[in-house]
């Protein structure tokens, strides 16, 4: 269990590295510009993985339909989390994002997961943090824009918790083909943005941005390594388990804007961001005890 859960902590990083890159990237290129990259990127990875892969492919329309359904899943999320990032604080908006881990969690409850004493107080922290991180403070403009931004999150949380269980559904036969079939999903979805964004001409790429793309493709390598590594993950533990160290991403994204951005926050959010980490803390190595971890 304890090299599935570390796979699940490789994936927490690869997502807290690539909402940073792309929280940053949004600020300076269109969103859709860094969420259409990101998503091109995933989808050459995949198609290089099949082309090289040994044996047939697997056809089991079970895992087709649930990799699809996770993978498109993922964009809309991703463009929610980015769009976010872009109006609001990072480091505000990493731990509303981060109540995605919840949504596994009560379905792990639900087919017969059980929650030990301090996952139900993590549970709470994460609830706590992500009600302090979104409350508005400032001036009215800037209450507006945190709302905005708290919402876009809240959304992507939602998203991403689905996509966590799917990914937990499809990944037991074989994660690595399920990572692919995600990402080849995502990247159609990012080529029916791409079609439709030239026919509207809709992406202007900013003058003076050196090469646009390297932030794009960045964010697209990272995903794609944190997906698979969760996808693993998820084979191995239970969901809820695999899903609370995977959400740990805030922490990184959190750390990467405090250090190389040195963003300041109001005390509120201070308190937003605080009990996350302790919450986290609080989860015991076995979050869930007597779970069936190789289902």
């Amino acid at each position: 269990m304890s090299w599935t859960l570390a796979l699940a902590g490789i994936a927490a990083t690869g997502w807290g590295f690539s909402d940073f890159l792309a929280g940053v990237g949004a600020r300076r290129l269109p969103v859709r510009a860094v969420l259409i990259g990101a998503q091109l990127t995933g989808l050459v990875l995949a198609l290089v993985y099949l082309a090289v892969r040994d044996g047939p492919l697997p056809t089991d329309p079970r895992l087709l339909v649930i990799s699809a359904v996770a993978g498109t899943l993922s964009v809309p999320g991703m463009g929610l989390v980015y769009r976010a990032m872009r109006d609001g604080s990072l480091a505000v908006v990493a731990p509303v994002a981060a109540g995605a881990a919840l949504i596994p969690v009560a379905w792990g409850l639900l087919h017969g997961e059980r929650l030990s004493a301090g996952g139900i107080l993590g549970a709470v922290a994460a609830m706590a943090g992500m009600t302090c991180a979104s409350w508005p403070a400032g001036d009215r403009a800037g209450r507006r824009a945190r709302w905005r931004a708290a919402w876009c999150a809240g959304g992507a949380a939602l998203c991403f918790g689905t996509f966590f269980v799917l990914v937990h559904e499809a990944a037991p036969d074989d994660p690595y083909i399920a990572t692919a079939y995600v990402r080849l999903a995502g990247g159609i979805a990012g080529l029916l943005l791409l079609t439709e964004a030239l026919v509207r001409r809709r992406i202007r790429m900013p003058r003076g941005t050196g090469s646009p793309w390297l932030l794009p493709v960045g964010v697209g390598v990272l995903e794609t390594v944190a997906d698979g590594a969760f996808a693993v993950a998820a084979a191995g533990v239970a969901v809820g388990a695999a899903a609370v160290v995977s959400s740990l991403y805030p922490a990184v994204t959190v750390l990467l804007n405090a250090v190389l951005l040195r963003e300041r926050l109001p005390a509120v959010h201070l308190c937003g961001c605080s009990p996350r980490w302790s919450g986290w803390r609080a989860w015991p190595p076995d979050p869930f005890p007597g779970a069936d971890l190789h289902r």
